[in-house]
């Protein structure tokens, strides 16, 4: 009775190799990423200048922080010099 267990195991093996295992489905892409709009070219126009005068804006505020804050430093400095007080 072995000998017949033995016999009919790799038969067993190659019919569970030739059952194709399902796939996973791929997910679905989100709608608004494949749906394509068109936009008269004014619009594309306005889009673009409000874009650059956000980017102005961002870089002008960044640029004046950066000097408010030396101005600060500097007022500091001067304060103490007037005043007589030295921390070195």
């Amino acid at each position: 009775m072995a000998t017949q267990t033995l016999k009919t195991a790799p038969a067993a093996r190659k019919l569970a190799r030739a059952v194709p295992k399902p796939q996973p489905e791929p997910a679905a892409a989100p709608v608004a990423s494949t749906a394509t709009y068109r936009m008269p070219v004014d619009v594309a126009d306005w889009i673009e200048q409000a874009e650059s005068r956000l980017r102005h804006a961002a870089t002008e505020i960044a640029r004046l922080k950066e000097e408010n804050k030396q101005l600060k430093h500097s007022h500091r400095l001067m304060e103490q010099r007037v005043l007589g007080r030295s921390d070195d």
